[in-house]
């Protein structure tokens, strides 16, 4: 089987099996012309000819008969002498017929046995007086000869006229044959090799976007083209393993370093609980503000290792445990954790819209909602109102998660879903954020499926949230109240 070495050579090959059968035909109706235009420019020489020598042997006819009318008449030796020469010379003029079609040498033989016998008739007219009356009788005969032998002549003509339009109307159909044969054929063979070249680049293209959505299958589809597609091929597949052995690794050390974290932040933990509690002692003011910093940075501390697990649990690429929940109670369970910082800076939650059911991942669309919520709440001033509203649309679910905040800049926005980023804004309090909250957030909402956008306010930063119908499982009766839920205020 033929295996070419390259794209260029596949190509090459392809144009010229296509091109062949073209070339060939443009040959055969090239050469099927340009011999019967040969034949067409010979047969008009052959024609003209035949005229000259028609007209030559016309002429040397009616001069034999009238030297003949006046030997009979005067009876002159030298009369007759020019007479046989005159005759001996028309053997010249029959020459040229010799060479066309039957009938016309037969005419030209007949013509020839008349002239014969003529110029017997003449010479023995010497001693004879009553030869008149038969020479003229075979000059008569001579000359009904002629115009026989020119009939026939034109009727050579015309056959040739009619031959010559029967053999174009043949080549005629002959290459309109070749045309009806060669564009569809032609068109195959497009096909055929426009195949042979795309399909391997649309094999090596899915394997290429396999990877890029992370799907690292096992082996890899075979591919029959060009070598040196192949070769990419192979290096498609060597560049997959690569990366499937560097996620793997990426995942097992985030997994061990989060355990090995985890370990020694549950003991901190517990003996930061037991001094507040006062287990060892009472504390004096500058114990507890010790102990205070202490909180401070462990749950800065617990809110990196947070983020870390989750960046790397939707870089996974995990399949959801979709069940069915109430938004609302989704919502009240995420913003709980952060009514005690609302208090501490008078912040107010308010909550608007439907009792609608929905078919989520729980703790993973939890933890896009508690990011965004955590964004708002650490970047609102203080009196600030944070809001969260929903409402159900023929095409999906839409949420709104916004703040009183300085909001995002416009340059920014292109950068603000960016793992690590950190913005221009100012964080209010004393943990500074990891940069990977909305990054999080972002790959929560695209793994059902949905959209995480920005929105223009005029005040403070809102984020849409939009999910398709199929996450959506409806209101619970016609209840299309609006309720406010969460608001504390001091």
């Amino acid at each position: 089987m033929f295996q070419p070495r390259s794209i260029l050579q596949l190509v090459l090959t392809g144009f010229l099996v296509v091109l062949l059968p073209v070339l060939a035909a443009l040959f055969y109706g090239g050469r099927t012309m340009t011999r019967m235009s040969e034949e067409h420019r010979d047969h008009i020489v052959s024609v003209g000819e035949s005229a000259e020598y028609l007209q030559k042997l016309a002429s040397d006819l009616v001069d034999t008969e009238r030297l003949a009318r006046q030997y009979l008449l005067l009876g002159d030796a030298s009369l007759l002498e020019l007479l046989n020469r005159h005759l001996k010379g028309m053997d010249e003029d029959f020459e040229p017929f010799l060479s066309r079609s039957a009938e016309t040498v037969r005419a030209v033989e007949t013509m020839k046995e008349l002239k014969d016998k003529l110029s017997v008739r003449l010479n023995v007219g010497k001693a004879l007086k009553s030869t008149d009356a038969a020479t003229l009788s075979l000059i008569d005969s001579l000359n009904a000869s002629l115009q026989y032998l020119r009939k026939q002549t034109d009727l050579e003509l015309r056959a040739h006229v009619e031959s010559a339009k029967s053999r174009a109307q043949s080549t005629q159909r002959m290459m309109l044959i070749f045309a009806c044969t060669l564009i569809p054929g032609t068109l195959i063979l497009v096909g055929i090799f426009s195949l042979l070249i795309t399909r391997p680049i649309r094999v090596i293209d899915e394997s290429i976007r396999e990877i890029g959505t992370g799907i690292y299958r096992e082996g890899s589809k075979k591919i029959n083209g060009p070598r040196d597609l192949k070769l990419l091929a192979q290096r498609v597949v060597w560049l997959r393993q690569r990366l499937h052995t560097s996620e793997e690794s990426q995942e097992r050390f985030l997994q061990h370093i989060s355990h090995e974290l985890k370990t020694p932040l549950a003991t901190i933990k517990e003996g930061i609980e037991l001094l507040a509690d006062e287990i060892p002692g009472p504390l004096n003011p500058s114990q507890h503000n010790v102990l205070s910093i202490l909180k401070t940075g462990l749950q800065h501390f617990q809110s990196l290792i947070n983020n870390l697990l989750d960046f790397n649990l939707m870089k996974s690429d995990r399949s959801l445990n979709r069940e069915d929940a109430q938004l609302k109670d989704i919502v009240e369970t995420v913003i709980r954790p952060y009514l005690l910082t609302a208090q501490r800076k008078h912040l107010t939650f308010e909550t608007l819209g439907q009792a609608i059911n929905v078919n989520v991942d729980r703790s993973v669309f939890s933890a896009a909602l508690d990011n965004l919520i955590s964004n708002a709440v650490h970047f609102s001033p203080e009196r600030g109102k944070i809001t969260v509203q929903w409402q159900s649309q023929d095409r999906g679910l839409t949420m709104l998660v916004g703040d009183e905040g300085p909001g995002i800049p416009l340059e920014e926005r292109k950068n603000v879903f960016l793992p690590f980023f950190q913005g221009s804004a100012l964080r209010t309090g004393p943990i500074k954020g990891t940069g990977l909250g909305l990054s999080v957030a972002r790959e929560c909402i695209e793994s059902h499926k949905g959209v995480l956008s920005i929105v223009d306010s005029e005040k403070g930063a809102w984020f849409e949230v939009f999910l398709p119908q199929d996450s959506r499982r409806g209101s619970l009766g016609n209840q299309n109240e609006t309720s406010v839920a969460n608001e504390r205020q001091t």
